[in-house]
């Protein structure tokens, strides 16, 4: 969870947070004893301890990613704020009496 960096709320105009999720599947232990396939993967792959240090002229903003604790608020069961409820399209404008 990155803390500030999601959607803008409709009526507060602050934001929310942004949720990610990662799904990573690892290869089982001895997947393979041939070592013209580790040699493939270390060609492709950068070296180990590599930094990857964005141009000098990338527009960057620095952020915290937080774990998210169980029972909170999700990317899956987000909940909606209840000022929210039954916004479905945008703001109407009311005209001022003359």
């Amino acid at each position: 969870m990155i803390r500030g960096q999601g959607m803008p709320s409709l009526r507060h105009h602050d934001f929310g947070n942004m949720y990610i999720q990662f799904n990573v599947k690892f290869p089982e232990k001895g997947w393979t004893q041939d070592p013209a396939a580790f040699d493939a993967l270390r060609k492709i792959l950068p070296p180990p301890g590599l930094i990857n240090v964005p141009p000098t002229d990338a527009v960057t903003d620095p952020a915290d990613l937080e774990d998210v604790e169980n029972g909170e608020k999700g990317f899956d069961a987000m909940a909606i704020d209840e000022d929210d409820e039954g916004q479905g399209g945008p703001e109407r404008v009311q005209c001022a009496s003359q």
